[in-house]
């Protein structure tokens, strides 16, 4: 059999890397993400310890999270050309490397403004793993093994929501919040040397896309815009602020004329916006979008629903979310022969449902104190979460060409980027006005958690019935036309 690098070399339709090497893959990518995946769990469950260790208010601490969150958006848009250029072994290296050397700074941070700057690098670095690991595990697998490469992908990545709050509330309650960031370095350390045995290097190409500057000076600004505004939102309690409107409208405006320039400079753009015309990527782009809602608005709301309605501690909390990520890795472990059997429409389907179920029981305020029921209904989201996470992905880039792999893969982590925050936001604006009404006591509050919760059930209907516009059958891309 041909090296994997000369798989990749080879002309389109040609087998990719084997099994083995293909499992061998998956785990050198999911051991570097496991790295910003840990970190985004953990630290933000230290914001409140920032503030008392600075003497700053939650206002400014807030900006440890605020910046690195803006930092991912800025790169991303700036990933497929990169990917393109230097290849995809190159752009994950450099990307697991600018992010280990931000959590080192991080963690010997000496006041509020350095940590927040060496977060900005930290977020740098990951804004490039998720699109790079995209691009090289579509190109390994291939269309056929693309579903189940990213199931189990998926298992590896679960590491970080069930280890995550667990290592955070650990941290601090036993160790300098400084740990919190040098966590990250042996699993980057582990990423960079399984990187470079594992993963093909870029071949040569005759023809290299030059960078779209236009375009990069319209999507970038008009991304963190958005996002800006969007995290503004719960400090502000509504849309009328300036801190809101003014950074929505220009990211907007900039937004559309980035659409604009797309459809006008088409293949040449940084983006071309008519990969959303094919019609699985489009779909499983909104699904990330009202993804959101359910998947990353519940990340938000059952730590909180465990503090503040359970009063349990940052430990315990962490706890109490480890049946959701068993769940998942269950279903993932031995379901993948029933998973293969099945499209990506369904398994979509059902794992939405399956979130809806797994969420209903938090709806009910006499619920609160029936641990058991609590720990099976995170158990059923997290085989939802399981079902569905990995066919979105696997979704949004399997009918596209192999050469249109590295942009389709930043438009689909675009569209997510926007989709987590817009998501939780709404979720929190939600809760907070039920919980400004609701009345005093532990009762009213878990009153307010379940009015919440049955926004986010109806949220999760959005999603199934888009699913449903999904192909039953996967587009032919080339390597299954061949």
């Amino acid at each position: 059999m041909a090296s994997p690098t000369q798989s990749f070399a080879r002309p389109q339709g040609v087998a990719e890397v084997s099994d083995r090497r293909l499992n061998f893959t998956i785990t050198a990518l999911g051991i570097g993400a496991i790295a910003s995946i840990l970190d985004s769990t953990i630290v933000n469950v230290g914001v409140d310890r920032f503030s008392r260790v600075f003497d700053a208010s939650l206002t400014a601490t807030q900006w440890v999270v605020t910046g690195f969150l803006l930092a991912m958006t800025a790169i991303v848009p700036l990933s497929g050309w990169l990917i393109d250029r230097i290849g995809g072994r190159a752009t994950w290296m450099s990307a697991l490397g600018v992010f280990l050397g931000g959590s080192i700074l991080c963690g010997v941070a000496w006041d509020l403004p350095a940590l927040i700057g060496f977060r900005v690098l930290q977020g740098l670095g990951a804004g490039l793993i998720i699109p790079a690991l995209m691009t090289l595990l579509t190109q390994a697998a291939g269309q056929q093994r693309l579903m189940t490469a990213m199931g189990s992908f998926s298992l590896l990545v679960q590491v970080g929501p069930i280890l995550g709050p667990v290592v955070g509330g650990v941290l601090l309650e036993n160790a300098n919040w400084r740990w919190l960031f040098l966590v990250n370095i042996p699993f980057c350390v582990a990423g960079l040397v399984l990187a470079g045995m594992v993963l093909p290097p870029k071949q040569p190409s005759a023809h290299k896309r030059p960078l779209d500057g236009i375009g990069l000076a319209l999507l970038t600004p008009a991304l963190v815009g958005v996002i800006y505004a969007l995290s503004n939102i719960s400090d502000a309690g509504d849309l009328g602020t300036a801190r809101v409107w003014a950074p929505l409208v220009c990211g907007l405006a900039l937004l559309v004329g980035f659409c604009a320039w797309s459809l006008r400079d088409g293949a040449s753009a940084l983006i071309d916006v008519r990969l959303f015309a094919d019609r699985g990527f489009g779909v499983t782009s909104g699904l990330s979008v009202l993804a959101g809602f359910t998947m990353f608005g519940g990340m938000l709301l059952f730590p909180l629903y465990f503090q503040q309605v359970r009063g349990a501690s940052v430990v315990d909390t962490g706890l109490f979310m480890v049946p959701q990520g068993v769940g998942a890795a269950v279903l993932i472990i031995f379901g993948k022969k029933l998973l293969q059997r099945i499209t990506a429409r369904t398994r979509i389907v059902c794992g939405f449902a399956l979130m809806a179920l797994g969420t209903l029981p938090f709806a009910f305020p006499g619920t609160r104190d029936m641990t058991w029921l609590l720990i099976v209904a995170l158990t059923v989201r997290g085989l939802g979460v399981g079902a569905g996470t990995s066919a979105i992905n696997a979704s949004a880039v399997a009918g596209l060409p192999k050469d249109e792999i590295p942009r389709g893969t930043t438009a689909f982590n675009i569209v997510q980027r926007i989709g987590a925050p817009f998501g939780t936001t709404t979720v929190a604006v939600i809760l907070a006005q039920a919980s400004a009404h609701a009345a005093h006591g532990s009762a009213g509050l878990a009153g307010a958690f379940g009015t919440t919760f049955w926004w986010t059930l109806g949220f999760t209907a959005l999603p199934v019935a888009l699913a449903l516009l999904l192909p039953r059958v996967p587009a032919k891309g080339p390597e299954r036309a061949a």
